[in-house]
């Protein structure tokens, strides 16, 4: 029954992407059928993690917002925070507020950190 039900669904997200334009932008992400899934973040109040962050030797290097129905027109509904270790060389954590700044997470602890830079940006 699953498999039945996964095959569906994977001939749906097939019929969806053959009678559509696809094309990379906010537009293009929005036309696909995304699902939430359960995540391994942690949460707290915005200044235990800042705190948090400071004394563990972090500092901001990147900011990004997201807006609201993925699109550049829609007002600002969160922003990510990268954050550099100051001790350990390519270690990063990616965190999330939102302009209420009741709350922040932990999106990621990634370690080996490296810019890449696509040719099609060199040329």
């Amino acid at each position: 029954m699953v498999k039945l039900i996964k095959t569906r669904c994977g001939l749906f997200f097939i019929l969806c992407l053959s009678n559509s334009k696809s094309y990379a932008g906010p537009e293009g992400m929005a036309q696909y059928p995304w699902t939430l899934q359960q995540m391994p973040i942690w949460c707290g109040s915005i200044d235990v993690v800042n705190q948090a962050l400071k004394e563990q030797g972090y500092i901001q290097i990147e900011v990004a917002f997201g807006r609201v129905a993925a699109l550049p027109t829609g007002d600002i509904a969160y922003a990510v925070i990268t954050y550099a270790s100051k001790d350990i060389e390519g270690h990063m954590i990616r965190t999330m507020e939102t302009p209420a700044q009741q709350e922040k997470c932990v999106l990621n602890v990634l370690f080996d950190y490296k810019v890449l830079t696509p040719k099609e940006l060199t040329n």
